[in-house]
């Protein structure tokens, strides 16, 4: 329970002390589970919303870090605090870890109810406060790990293949006898003169499992990514004639994370690399990497940039369910890697033209749009989706601009704190710094939030390109990304050019 000096302004005697501890009492006894439990009380009265450090709070603090609170029940989300940092923080990170279900009774919010968040309590604001933090943290992060990197510790998640981690020695690596074979043989196989592509078929061949297969037996559950390739690749093969690590270094910062919390990373060149020389046994020398480095380099292509297929990533093996690789060397086609690379194994060779699979998809597509209902039908649809897009995108847009508003009245409730004597002077100043950078960030993701919305909907009163209308017939021209976005889910292909197309509109 909390009173502060202004709600002595208000004067709402709903507010005092009393009528909270009543309001309070009478809700925790209509909850089976809480009125079971022993009820203690924690109050300040004539304190700011925006101090922490008040003593009540404090003592409830203190009994949270030793364990002996199970439940936290406020009138409202004021009365714990009216600091939105403050509030974040500890609903978000502080409470979870230590188990403390907290229930704001005006709010509506019941953590239980709300365990992966704060539910609908200033979603917008909340995403705003945490991008705020997280720059601080990440910076913190990124100084402690390069710290950590500098004196030669291995810090990624996981073992580079060959080698596992020290269980006595965290940050060092030993050598891992039966995967490290398999990487000499890769070196010894390549500086004999074999192919890349050739060391991975015959690799699949023999039966050694790939690398995510590997770590998944050595460490057990959930290793392999979705994506992940279960097989040997000559991507995967020449990753590992490039990688110094098999010298016997830690490498590290060849990547530049371009955003907070995103997944964007930009690879830095080779000679941006940080290299600590000879933190664990090598695999491989100095003379036969250098050989292998010289050789890539000579067999080394101009590399051909293709524009994106508009059917890449949709089409699948129908034999064993594999993604199909648009392969541009030679004539054009899609082609089943599991068979390319286990030409011995499971299933005959699959492939087909991306021509023939093209127009395949075209002309059925076509003869969707001839039957006249379901023409409709399916253009029906797409606006459908588009419009859900565009309220979603809509609705995005009022949270930040209810969270704008919010942040006003931050402002404004911390100046009048600081004008009646409730704020030091340094405090206030902090406060300021704060929200105005917040402030501006705000304010730019709005900007471009409504430059989101505007696209989406010029894009639901726009035919996607390779469509146009004649004589009020649907005709599908040509086949684009966008049109193959907009209508296929994926395509199935078997041996013999049979293939089974799934639309994402209903049939």
């Amino acid at each position: 329970m909390r009173l502060s000096k202004e709600d002595e302004y208000i004067r709402d005697e709903s507010n005092s002390i009393s009528n909270q501890r009543a309001f309070l009492h009478k809700h925790i006894r209509a909850i089976p589970e809480l009125k079971k439990m022993e009820v203690l009380e924690f109050k300040d009265d004539g304190y700011t919303g925006k101090n922490m450090n008040r003593p009540g709070m404090q003592e409830l603090l203190d009994m949270v870090k030793a364990q002996k609170i199970a439940c936290i029940v406020v009138k409202d989300i004021s009365r714990f605090s009216r600091d939105h940092l403050e509030t974040g923080k500890y609903l978000e990170q502080i409470f979870p870890f230590m188990g403390v279900r907290f229930i704001a009774v005006n709010d509506n919010y019941d953590s239980k109810d709300f365990a992966g968040g704060i539910g609908e309590i200033d979603v917008a604001f909340k995403g705003i406060l945490y991008d705020f933090y997280s720059e601080d943290l990440s910076q913190k992060v990124k100084s402690s790990l390069a710290a950590r990197k500098a004196k030669g510790n291995y810090t990624a998640s996981v073992a580079t293949y060959g080698y596992k981690k020290d269980p006595e020695k965290k940050g060092h690596l030993i050598v891992d006898d039966e995967a490290a074979e398999i990487v000499k043989r890769i070196y010894r196989e390549y500086l004999e003169g074999k192919a890349i592509y050739k060391i991975a078929q015959g690799l699949n061949d023999d039966g050694i499992v790939a690398p995510s297969i590997h770590l998944k037996r050595k460490i057990g559950n959930g290793y392999i990514r979705h994506n992940a390739t279960l097989l040997w690749t000559t991507v995967c093969v020449r990753r590992m004639l490039c990688n110094q690590t098999y010298l016997g270094h830690v490498v590290y910062h060849k990547y530049e994370q371009e955003s907070v919390g995103g997944n964007d990373k930009k690879i830095l060149n080779p000679d941006e690399w940080k290299v600590v020389k000879n933190m664990h046994e090598p695999l491989v020398s100095q003379k036969d990497f250098d050989k292998a480095q010289k050789r890539l380099q000579s067999n080394k292509k101009v590399k051909r940039v293709y524009p994106k297929h508009c059917l890449s990533g949709m089409v699948e093996c129908g034999i064993c369910g594999h993604n199909m690789r648009h392969a541009n060397n030679g004539r054009p086609k899609y082609e089943c890697a599991f068979t390319y690379f286990n030409i011995n194994h499971k299933h005959d060779r699959n492939s087909i033209i991306d021509v023939d699979i093209e127009t395949a998809v075209l002309s059925a597509l076509q003869k969707e749009f001839d039957l006249k209902v379901e023409s409709d039908s399916i253009c029906e649809e797409r606006k459908e989706r588009q419009q859900g897009k565009i309220h979603d995108a809509q609705k995005q847009l009022k949270e930040m601009e209810r969270s704008l508003e919010q942040l006003y009245e931050d402002q404004r409730e911390s100046f009048e704190a600081y004008k009646a004597g409730m704020t030091e002077k340094d405090t206030f100043l902090q406060q300021k710094q704060m929200y105005e950078q917040l402030e501006e960030r705000l304010n730019e993701k709005i900007r471009m939030q409504k430059e989101a919305v505007e696209k989406l909907e010029d894009e639901a009163d726009a035919m996607p390109n390779g469509l146009s209308v004649s004589m009020g017939e649907i005709q599908a021209d040509h086949l684009t990304r966008e049109l193959t976005e907009a209508f296929v889910d994926k395509v199935l292909v078997w041996p013999g050019q049979k293939i089974e197309i799934r639309w994402k509109f209903k049939k």
